[in-house]
């Protein structure tokens, strides 16, 4: 009796364990909505000064649950700041991808065209 016992608490063990792992099987869904988590902030190399207070982007990126590619900048206000210090905000930004349908696990977003809106240094 006492085995028994201890191979049905032993088998629970094992459920409660593994069953953390069933979302595994839950299908894909590109419809996805991507929130931002936390907006990175522009860091300059070089001095940099606008009169302009806050600046405009706008761009299309592949955004994926740890990875931002394919970044293409579609337009960017004021137009002097430097691209280099616009993409290493847009890649070091946090991004949250979320389905859209009841049941389906969130995919990767081909070709999200995302705007945002930062500080400028006076």
């Amino acid at each position: 009796m006492k085995v028994k016992i201890e191979s049905y608490i032993g088998v629970l063990i094992f459920f409660l364990f593994f069953s953390s792992f069933t979302f595994a099987c839950k299908p894909c869904s590109e419809d996805v909505s991507v929130y931002i988590v936390k907006q990175r902030k522009p860091v300059f190399d070089k001095p940099y000064s606008s009169r302009e207070r806050n600046g405009y982007v706008t761009f299309k990126a592949d955004i994926g649950h740890f990875k931002v590619s394919n970044v293409k900048i579609i337009e960017l206000y004021p137009e002097d700041i430097p691209l280099s210090v616009v993409e290493e905000m847009i890649l070091k930004t946090q991004y949250k991808l979320i389905s859209n349908r009841s049941g389906h696990i969130a995919c990767d977003s081909k070709s999200q065209e995302l705007s945002f809106v930062f500080r400028l240094p006076l």
